[in-house]
């Protein structure tokens, strides 16, 4: 129904244009002239060997690029240096469902350590983004709607994608992975606009099981997911005079998804939504020939439901996105080019959800819709939760010395705050009696039927924190006949740890005789402070309250309610400790040859300080039952995590007519103690201790055994991409065909069963191998229709062109058998 919908309203558009125009034309007469423009643009455009680790993927290549779902990162995929979640080709509602950006790693970083920004704002998590999904959707007191960019834009609305892998200018900070900057589109001296939709569901996928997954199910195949997902975007130029400009952009993405009750809830089908939302207003006024104020505000909120099937009137909403905001002044003064900026973000990750929870007996005639032994009803209410960023920025460049001079300070303050505004209650355990007699207001009690006897309180809090931080840089940038120097250094300090943090950086660049540039680069970079420990450590207690029935004239009465448990939760500190960085080398090699343009590059990173569980402190409460003394455990955070990278990579891309070719490849190797599961992830060292385990007919230590083993995710250690964009016939077709290889590698894991050795069982560990994959996407663009109003144009987007079985780190299972095959979006967008 949706998709009719959206497919109806684009054609409704067009036919509505070509009405309105007696000399509208259909093809092939129509006039090609406008669209016989530039050439379609490189996958990516990386001709600077300054900033030899820097990639900007225009617009245009955005377009022709860009998966149906408008996800900009995915596009990130041809660059050498960038891997993604290894899972991604996981077919379960939940991962379908979901619309926040991928996962990314950049040259060996963690997914939630990279630096984000739009348009110069930082969109940044500082919370948990790792404990998300699956089962913590449900948690009492966790949500899952955030992502490590914390506020994301649809592709209609961008005007280019830059990534910095490696080799970073001192003007960026607060990460260990990569940059990834998002420019908005500028608004436009000539009126006109674009409208956008897309859709796609089950019927335009193919699901995929692994071979030894369906054998396990007997041959026979469950129903896969059944969903639709559809999308709009729509924007529009307005300049309002010789000196005033204004941009207005907006959309939507929609999913639903289909889910089925557990069969001792009746098994019956309900649905889920999840919805993303674009808003972006930006306006430039020239107040003089030197001189541009900019302002703009971008909204961007994101939704998503969910329920546990085996429960009613469960559904959460899990909220992600937010807004963002930014006021500029930028000029020139002589020779100098200065920009004073004032920047703001609140990206919101709380949830909405019914409370209280109950779990009723099936004996009772109220559960009459569960079969049972327990009904669960009900959920574990709100939590709001947020992150407000408030910033200001200075930047100055100018010529001087000969070399270019470029100066900047940042001022920020962040803020950070988890509220359960409610207090909130799980009942359980119910008497059953037809004799049950209840109070006014007992919600836990059902007139002569049951009466619940347990309550798990669940205090309202408001948990907070913020930090003030300060941040200057200063690179200056010289050339003297062959060699070209760009040094810097930036300074940054964050209140939460107190560290003081010096950053060097160095890129030097030598012309070689046979146009063979060289670059080599010594590097620091700081991370960030994180807030989520600090928000953590004020959680308030468990309580559980028990009440009793007496028999009161024949009639059943539940009592008062009565403190039975008290504990405080282990904890997690998370200061007094230094800010983690990496260390970094690199070199690059470019030179012309086969009419394109040739690269290698090699990175070497060392990162060191990572957060990790440390120290263990053993804290004392007071029991509110009974007045004693008894301890939990607070863990502080530590500074054992520690990451190595090595990747060498090549790179070739040309232009030749109306076609580009981009190729490259890459080989890496990441080795942590790290998890990329979560945050409080004890070091190797730390968690196993002197355990020792079989492996290869030999008793050894496990931390010994696990060292030989690279990062299992986000780290391939071998990628091959390949691109190619065409123009067809003077661009009435514009087509775009990509392909990744991914390497197989071998990982060293726990095979689960056990050898005995001199009378002692260990675990036996061996070597699992996980298999290399090729995927292939393509996308098209067929120009329909063109009037003097404007042009349309049919779009279809295919992912996995080929139809192959996804290799995923996670195993399929028999109740998670699908893996995504090919899948097509079909859309139609209109530009005037």
């Amino acid at each position: 129904m949706m998709t009719t919908a959206a497919m109806a309203v684009a054609l409704g558009a067009a036919g509505q244009a070509w009405s309105q125009d007696e000399k509208a034309e259909r093809l092939p007469k129509v006039s090609i002239e406008a669209t016989a423009a530039a050439p379609p643009a490189a996958a990516y455009q990386a001709a600077d060997p300054v900033d030899s680790g820097t990639s900007k993927i225009s617009r245009r290549a955005l377009e022709d690029r860009t998966p149906g779902n408008g996800d900009v990162i995915e596009t990130l995929k041809i660059l050498p240096y960038a891997n993604f979640d290894s899972n991604q080709g996981v077919a379960t509602q939940e991962s379908i469902q979901d619309q926040r950006p991928a996962n990314i790693s950049i040259s060996g970083g963690q997914f939630y350590d990279n630096y984000f920004s739009i348009d110069g704002i930082g969109v940044n998590s500082r919370l948990d983004v790792v404990n998300l999904g699956g089962t913590n959707l449900q948690n009492y007191n966790e949500t899952g709607g955030g992502s490590a960019q914390s506020i994301w834009l649809d592709t209609n609305l961008i005007e280019s994608l830059t990534v910095r892998d490696s080799n970073v200018s001192a003007q960026y900070g607060g990460f260990t992975g990569g940059v990834v900057q998002v420019e908005t589109r500028q608004p436009s001296h000539v009126f006109g606009g674009t409208l956008t939709v897309g859709c796609t569901n089950d019927s335009m996928t193919s699901f995929k099981i692994p071979a030894k997954t369906l054998a396990a199910l007997g041959g026979v195949k469950p129903e896969h997911p059944n969903y639709e997902k559809c999308k709009v975007n729509a924007t529009v130029d307005l300049p309002i005079n010789e000196k005033v400009r204004v941009l207005l952009g907006a959309g939507r993405q929609e999913t639903e998804m289909t889910y089925y009750r557990a069969a001792n809830y009746g098994g019956g089908a309900f649905g889920l939504k999840s919805r993303s939302t674009n808003a972006l207003a930006k306006v430039e006024v020239d107040l003089a020939p030197d001189l541009v104020l900019r302002g703009q505000l971008a909204y961007s909120p994101y939704t998503s439901q969910n329920s546990a099937d085996n429960a009613r009137n469960a559904v959460m909403t899990q909220q992600g996105g937010g807004l963002t905001g930014k006021l500029e002044l930028a000029g020139k003064r002589d020779q100098a080019n200065w920009t004073l900026a004032a920047t703001y973000a609140k990206a919101k990750s709380g949830r909405e959800a019914p409370d209280p929870n109950f779990s009723w007996s099936s004996a009772s005639n109220y559960a009459d819709w569960c079969s049972s032994t327990n009904c669960t009803e009900g959920s574990f209410g709100d939590l709001d939760q947020w992150q407000e960023d408030i910033g200001l920025q200075a930047r100055w460049s100018q010529p001087f010395m000969g070399g270019d001079l470029r100066l900047g300070a940042d001022y920020g303050h962040v803020e950070a705050r988890k509220t359960r505004p409610e207090d909130n209650y799980a009942y359980s355990q119910g008497t059953v009696s037809s004799r049950v007699t209840c109070a006014a207001g007992d919600v836990a009690c059902k007139e002569g039927d049951i009466v619940l006897l347990s309550a798990i309180y669940y205090q309202a809090y408001d948990a907070q924190v913020s930090l003030d931080s300060v941040s200057a840089f200063a690179e200056y940038e010289v050339s003297r006949g062959p060699l070209t120097v760009r040094g810097g250094l930036r300074y940054d300090h964050e209140s939460l740890l107190a560290n003081h943090s010096f950053a060097p950086r160095l890129s030097v660049v030598y012309e070689l005789p046979w146009e063979v540039t060289a670059t080599v680069g010594a590097n620091r970079y700081y991370s960030r402070d994180f807030l989520g420990y600090a928000i953590k450590s004020q959680y308030p207690g468990t309580r559980v309250y028990r009440r009793t029935t007496s028999t009161v004239n024949g009639q059943l009465v539940a009592g008062a309610w009565t403190l039975n448990t008290h504990t405080v939760t282990a904890g997690v500190a998370g200061t007094g400790v230094k800010t983690p960085y990496s260390d970094e080398l690199t070199f690059a090699l470019a030179k012309p040859i086969f009419g394109g343009v040739a690269r290698i590059k090699g990175v070497a990173r060392e990162s060191r300080d990572q957060f990790t569980a440390g120290v263990v402190t053993v804290n004392q409460y007071i029991r509110e039952t009974n007045g004693q003394t008894y301890t939990y455990n607070t863990t502080s955070l530590g500074n054992a995590g520690e990451t190595s990278f090595r990747g060498l990579s090549a790179e070739w891309s040309r232009g030749f007519g109306r076609h580009t070719v981009s190729l490259n490849g890459s080989w890496s190797k990441t080795e942590d103690n790290l998890s990329d599961s979560y945050y409080e992830d004890p070091s190797d060292e730390t968690e196993y201790g002197d355990e020792l385990i079989y492996y290869k007919g030999e008793v050894r230590t496990l931390t010994g055994v696990i060292a030989e083993n690279q990062r299992l995710n986000y780290a391939a250690p071998g990628l091959i991409n390949g691109d190619w964009s065409a123009d067809w016939w003077k661009g009435r077709v514009r087509t775009n065909l990509n392909a990744r290889w991914r390497s197989g590698y071998d990982q060293i894991e726990d095979l689960g069963t056990y050898q005995t050795v001199s009378g002692v069982r260990y675990a036996v560990w061996d070597v699992v191998r996980y298999k290399s994959q090729t995927t292939f996407n393509a996308n098209v663009s067929a120009l329909v229709a063109k009037t003097a109003y404007g042009e349309a144009r049919l779009d279809l987007r295919i992912t996995n062109l080929l139809d192959t079985l996804p290799q995923t780190v996670t195993a399929a299972s028999t109740s998670k058998p699908y893996r995504m095959g090919q899948s097509f979006w079909v859309g139609m967008s209109y530009k005037f």
